[in-house]
């Protein structure tokens, strides 16, 4: 029942949020300041997670193929796991723990010193300015993000390959995209599309909702960070699933 109730309020959130923002003022201004904030927030972290994962698929991917007598597909095998899961999976876990937390916590602490209510005093909605704003910054700089780190991702395998493997360039950079197909690509951008609506959603509720003290503050974003995870990474079986069958 708590999960139920838990869920129903997102939802309503989502729900007042959208219907106040499809009426004027729009703060494009506000959003793009949101959308940058994010992005250099986040890029170097997320970098330095997927680079080394590149390495280790790499390496891995070496011996099967070494196995197999398929050392050509090497490069395709990295492009294909970091374009479909790996890249997008690992984006929306350190943006949920880097950006996800710090909206939570700045909307909790904004709540506990009633400057929301101060906006609503002056006729500035919260939802509109607060909330919409964040909540699309999220949902673009994922897939931004999600972009550089897989490019770092790649970069990173080539370099274990070729320069400390000694597998051959031409090999490596003429099959990268051997066997990625267009469905991959773009379905890792509307991963990341999706990942990062449902970790700013998430992060905005729990830090908007905030009553009490500081404790509750540092709470909600210990709940934005965990349950975000929790559900882009359960709607992740549906969205493969279904790009999948599209791929067919």
């Amino acid at each position: 029942m708590r999960f139920i109730s838990e869920l129903g309020a997102i939802a309503i959130f989502a729900g007042r949020t959208a219907l106040r923002s499809l009426r004027p003022p729009w703060f494009f201004r506000e959003m793009f300041r949101q959308t940058a904030l994010t992005v250099e927030r986040c890029l170097v972290p997320v970098i330095a997670v997927v680079a080394p994962f590149g390495m280790v698929i790499t390496l891995q991917g070496l011996v099967m193929t070494r196995l197999f007598g398929v050392e050509r597909m090497l490069s395709s095998i990295l492009a294909i796991s970091l374009l479909r899961e790996l890249s997008p999976g690992l984006t929306g876990i350190m943006m949920a723990a880097q950006a996800g937390s710090a909206v939570a916590a700045e909307l909790g602490a904004m709540r506990l010193k009633e400057e929301t209510d101060a906006l609503a005093v002056m006729a500035v909605d919260p939802y509109r300015y607060l909330i919409a704003p964040r909540l699309a910054a999220l949902t673009l700089a994922c897939p931004i993000v999600n972009t550089i780190a897989c490019s770092s991702g790649i970069a990173s395998g080539y370099v274990a390959a070729v320069a400390l493997k000694g597998v051959n360039k031409g090999a490596f950079l003429s099959n990268l995209y051997g066997f990625v197909r267009a469905v991959d690509l773009w379905g890792g951008i509307a991963k990341s599309l999706v990942f990062g609506f449902i970790i700013g959603l998430v992060s905005c509720h729990y830090g908007f909702r905030v009553r009490g003290g500081a404790e509750e503050v540092g709470k909600a974003a210990n709940d934005a960070v965990v349950r975000s995870i929790v559900a882009f990474l359960g709607i992740n079986y549906f969205l493969t699933s279904a790009l999948l069958a599209v791929g067919r």
